[in-house]
């Protein structure tokens, strides 16, 4: 475990970061979700979230983001992160990050 929030008042988490070697998970429940991501569902591609990695995530956000449908913009997580998230041609929602030092 790399990281975790427990839901307020609550010992059950709604948000954990697990990291084996080189590859990292995380979850995180649909509730939590909701005022970020709320065309997040279960029924239409939302039930597997992307998340990627990537250097310059700046210009790329600059690039694509008039090309594709942005659900986030960028922004900076309380886990260091700089990230933004888009939907795919199937509704699926990938998230691009970098751990940008600013």
């Amino acid at each position: 475990m790399t990281m975790s929030v427990p839901q307020q008042g609550e010992d059950d988490l709604v948000w954990a970061m697990m990291t084996n070697g080189n590859v990292t998970v995380m979850f995180q429940t649909f509730l939590s979700l909701g005022d970020t991501l709320p065309s997040i569902s279960r029924g239409d591609g939302g039930s597997l979230l992307f998340y990627i990695r990537l250097s310059r995530i700046r210009d790329f956000f600059s690039q694509i983001k008039d090309k594709v449908n942005v659900v986030q913009d960028l922004q900076k997580t309380f886990y260091g992160a700089t990230e933004f998230s888009i939907t795919d041609n199937n509704n699926y929602v990938l998230t691009f990050a970098e751990d940008e030092e600013v």
